[in-house]
């Protein structure tokens, strides 16, 4: 029976690893980064005001801050 489980991992129960949760973040941050460059050149304020906002956001989360401030998008 102990062989059965011997080559279980965290990924077999559905969880994402520590790792894969840190890549995610980090394309969100790159993906925001983008958005945010491309509402620069067209001078829509608005949504760079949004996105700041969730980029801010992005990188709280990964120091272990939230915001609870939502702007409307």
């Amino acid at each position: 029976m102990k062989a059965m489980f011997a080559n279980l991992t965290p990924a077999d129960f559905g969880r994402r690893s520590p790792k894969e949760l840190r890549a995610v973040a980090r394309r969100r941050v790159h993906v925001l980064f983008d958005e945010i460059q491309v509402a620069i050149h067209n001078d829509d304020r608005t949504r760079i005001n949004y996105l700041m906002a969730e980029l801010a956001d992005a990188t709280a989360d990964e120091q272990g801050y939230s915001s609870t401030v939502r702007l409307p998008g």
